[in-house]
């Protein structure tokens, strides 16, 4: 694994906690530097070792909680609670604001629980029309806004109904706007009458119009500080509304306007280089066969138990370190190194894949590959995790090595 330096730069007011977030840590950088705002990758460890101290600002991006809560354990938990308790701020997306709530491997900053089980609308992505819920149009998230605005959700959790007293709902969902997907399904292009039967074929509630109403974000008080939990993106790049509502917050809570001129990091291209190349050709053949397509730049859609997010992060993430990267940096060879095994026998792992989803025979060795990658559902192991927790890490270091301080802009999304 790559050596990840301790942080030499100024300390800022805003954290990212960095640790278990993969793409959607990248994701929560990258908009806030889109969008000129100040954020600084903290690690776990660093947090656990009180280095939230400096702070105002802690966000907590999407990504598996349960994960999360562990890379932080008992001390970095307890440090958390303190940092808020003692006045600070506790920004968390999704999977980060699931992690703030009163469940199992929840860090019990917001007495709230999820909802489960059949009443959850579980596979929703895309963008949705939203509007202030009664009394929370004077927040300053929504300053600049007229009602209703457009914010993405990307496979968003649910918060379970009634709230108790001290959380205040701040936006509800009105209904899907266009482009919006539920599973690998277009709303736009699914006639109404046609949801009792696809329900039924997947086994699960689709039906969009079962948004309405439910909360997309809350705060609350914890001791002297607040906690704002939002299971909408408003961490996506490319999304001037969502970065509208990172700005909105920072003047907010930190008093800083963004800044006004960005430069690019690098003037060379990633898809001049050979990792970037071979990782983007990778997925190319992913989309030639049907795995996923096009979407919005930040987020493309895959078919139903396809592994589109894990294929993604590991092009994002490699995107990210090629711009990071000096060619003659050691560390991307390291990384190249992780990224081998993927690339020598994703092309095969993908195409099982596709025949797998089809219902067709695979040889026995193949579907062996496949399973070791991928387990079991929404799991990952063998040289495909080895490569995405390298890639974190790398990621994180380059950014140190580098001390970036003011935008990720020069990345853009060549899908």
């Amino acid at each position: 694994m790559p050596t990840i330096p301790k942080t030499n730069q100024k300390p800022t007011l805003a954290r990212l906690l960095w640790d278990k977030g993969g793409l959607w840590s990248l994701m929560t950088w990258q908009s806030a530097f889109q969008a000129g705002l100040e954020l600084t990758p903290i690690t776990a460890s660093e947090i656990a070792a009180g280095e939230l101290d400096t702070a105002r600002l802690l966000v907590v991006p999407g990504g598996w909680a349960a994960l999360k809560y562990k890379a932080l354990g008992p001390k970095g938990s307890a440090a958390i609670r303190s940092f808020v308790k003692q006045g600070g701020i506790y920004l968390g997306f999704c999977g980060g604001a699931g992690l703030a709530l009163s469940v199992e491997k929840g860090l019990d900053l917001v007495k709230a629980d999820r909802t489960s089980g059949k009443e959850r609308l579980p596979s929703l992505s895309g963008p949705l029309y939203c509007l202030p819920t009664p009394g929370a149009e004077s927040h300053p998230l929504w300053q600049g806004f007229s009602a209703p605005a457009v914010f993405n959700v990307w496979w968003p959790g649910q918060f379970a109904l009634p709230l108790q007293n001290g959380i205040t709902p701040l936006v509800q969902y009105l209904k899907p706007a266009p482009g919006f997907c539920t599973s690998d399904l277009e709303a736009d292009e699914i006639p109404s009458e046609m949801w009792p039967s696809l329900e039924k074929r997947y086994g699960m509630r689709l039906d969009p119009t079962r948004v309405k109403g439910l909360l997309g974000a809350v705060s609350a008080d914890y001791g002297q500080g607040e906690v704002l939990l939002s299971y909408l993106h408003w961490d996506t790049p490319f999304d001037p509304n969502g970065g509208q509502v990172l700005k909105n917050l920072w003047q907010d809570w930190l008093g800083r306007s963004p800044s006004q001129s960005v430069d690019p990091l690098y003037s060379q291209t990633p898809c001049e280089l050979t990792l970037y190349g071979r990782t983007l050709r990778l997925w190319g053949l992913g989309e030639d066969l049907g795995l996923w397509q096009k979407r919005h730049p930040a987020m493309p859609l895959w078919k139903r138990g396809a592994r589109g997010l894990e294929f993604f992060t590991l092009l994002r993430l490699v995107q990210a370190a090629c711009h990071l990267a000096e060619k003659s940096d050691p560390l991307l060879g390291n990384l190249a190194m992780s990224m081998e095994p993927i690339l020598q026998k994703g092309p095969a792992v993908l195409k099982t894949q596709a025949d797998l989803l089809a219902g067709h025979d695979t040889l026995k060795s193949e579907k062996i590959q496949h399973d070791q990658w991928f387990p079991r559902p929404r799991r990952v192991g063998s040289f495909f995790l080895e490569a995405m927790e390298a890639l974190e890490q790398g990621v994180l270091a380059l950014i140190r090595k580098n001390k970036i301080s003011n935008s990720l802009q020069a990345i853009d999304s060549h899908l």
